[in-house]
């Protein structure tokens, strides 16, 4: 039902093609990004659209949840959020489309109004307190590498090159499940407990 936005693939392939062979030689920043992140009793779940959950879990099952970004409706086929990493208070996210568009953005934990990072981000990685970005620049056919602090300031070149693996879950038994009904994308988080109604969003 819901294609996966293989944006970081696509970047990879485009990067490859045009590097010279003494850029193999850069520096890797490797990080896991997730659709959804177990941390304590809470559950961070990447839901219908544009949407992130905030889930209180107790032996498994849902005592209560909570959209910290809201989709009031689901764009065109999709858009949608990929590959979250959650660092101290807040959660790093990449937001796309089914075509070449989207942004990397910060939300805190707690919920608020998202701050942009990146525009056009393939990966991105956080190691010791700074956010790596691989851009793609479709105007000029170009792939450029990005050093920043972790709220977006500061941005400088670098030669590192961030890498990602994307996975469902960081916990085991926990996943995150779309349907269609009628005009809706409904969102469910799947526990070893069973499978519990999140929310939705509208189609537009």
């Amino acid at each position: 039902m819901r294609k996966k936005f293989i944006v970081c693939l696509t970047a990879l392939v485009v990067a490859v093609a045009m590097m010279p062979a003494s850029a193999f030689a850069a520096s890797k920043a490797k990080m896991s990004t997730y659709q959804v992140i177990k941390s304590g009793n809470t559950v961070y779940c990447a839901g219908e659209g544009d949407s992130i959950y905030k889930v209180r879990v107790k032996d498994g099952k849902v005592k209560d949840a909570n959209k910290i970004l809201k989709a009031d409706f689901v764009m065109g086929d999709y858009s949608y959020v990929w590959g979250m990493k959650k660092k101290g208070g807040y959660l790093y996210y990449a937001m796309g489309s089914e075509g070449t568009w989207s942004v990397l953005y910060r939300i805190s934990t707690s919920g608020g109004k998202p701050k942009m990072l990146a525009e056009n981000p393939g990966c991105f990685t956080i190691k010791k307190n700074k956010l790596y970005v691989e851009l793609y620049d479709e105007d000029q056919d170009k792939t450029r590498y990005r050093v920043m602090n972790l709220n977006g300031k500061n941005k400088k070149k670098t030669s590192v090159h961030p890498v990602n693996t994307m996975k469902e879950s960081n916990a085991k038994g926990y996943s995150v499940k779309y349907k269609e009904s009628g005009k809706y994308i409904k969102t469910y988080l799947k526990t070893p407990k069973g499978s519990f109604y999140l929310g939705k969003s509208r189609y537009e």
